[in-house]
């Protein structure tokens, strides 16, 4: 793979994000994190997963603005396609997802720490952030229903004012699973898939599956589509291409 590097650890697969400095996400990445996931799913000698990042201050700064934002509204709609199915992939996986967070988690990035299970992060000055609200775009309401249960006390502070919550705020309201020294993160994550996976398989996946039911529900192919045109509705209007416009030209200063 291009931008995921993989390693197992016993019963754990590990994949790193290793696109660039800010593993900003596009279509390729998008792409190889499906894939992966879904080889978790298939194969019956993984038993958990930890996505990780391999610059050890930043998780993922979420989509490319150099790509992605370029991309016309056909190319966009199916960019968002996959970015949802990926979402959807990593939630519902019958397996343990750990999330590493090393650093700060931006937007999209944020969004795969939220669709995983567990979320380790390292204590410092970093921030998890969900800007859409900043760029005039929407988290329409079955994307909120299950995005509000990790953000706990902090969900209408993140999804409504778009402000970034410390390590130590996630951990308050119980985003986090819990907070570790930087360099302790990736251990951290591992050795919690690894108890993931030695779980009976069968009861975690049905188990998983009644959490995931309980807090949004199982995402469908209607409502995937419904997701992906509320998004690109809000995506193609005035507001949110004068706000990306207005960032793209800060970006450039």
């Amino acid at each position: 793979m291009e931008h995921l590097q993989l390693e197992r650890d016993g019963r754990v697969l590990v994949a790193t994000m290793a696109r660039g400095k800010a593993n900003a996400l596009n279509a390729a990445l998008v792409d190889e994190l499906i894939d992966v996931v879904v080889r978790v799913r298939d194969d019956d000698s993984v038993g958990a997963l930890v996505i990780a990042s391999a610059n050890p201050r930043l998780f993922s700064a979420g989509l490319d603005f150099g790509e992605v934002f370029l991309y016309d509204d056909e190319r966009m709609t199916r960019f968002f396609e996959r970015f949802v199915q990926m979402l959807d992939e990593v939630r519902t996986v019958p397996k343990g997802v750990v999330a590493a967070v090393t650093g700060h988690a931006i937007a999209g990035g944020a969004l795969i720490a939220l669709a995983s299970d567990f979320r380790i992060m390292a204590e410092g000055e970093f921030g998890f952030a969900l800007n859409e609200v900043d760029l005039g775009l929407v988290l329409p309401a079955e994307a909120a229903r299950w995005l509000v249960p990790p953000l706990g006390g902090a969900a209408r502070e993140v999804l409504l004012g778009g402000l970034p919550i410390s390590p130590q705020r996630a951990l308050s309201v119980g985003l986090a699973t819990s907070v570790v020294p930087p360099d302790q993160v990736r251990e951290r994550a591992v050795a919690l898939a690894r108890t993931l996976s030695e779980k009976p398989p069968h009861a975690f996946a049905a188990i998983k599956q009644a959490v995931n039911e309980a807090t949004g529900g199982v995402p469908g192919p209607g409502t995937r589509r419904g997701f992906v045109d509320e998004f690109m509705r809000f995506w193609t209007g005035a507001e949110s291409r004068q706000r990306r416009q207005a960032l793209a030209a800060s970006m450039k200063k």
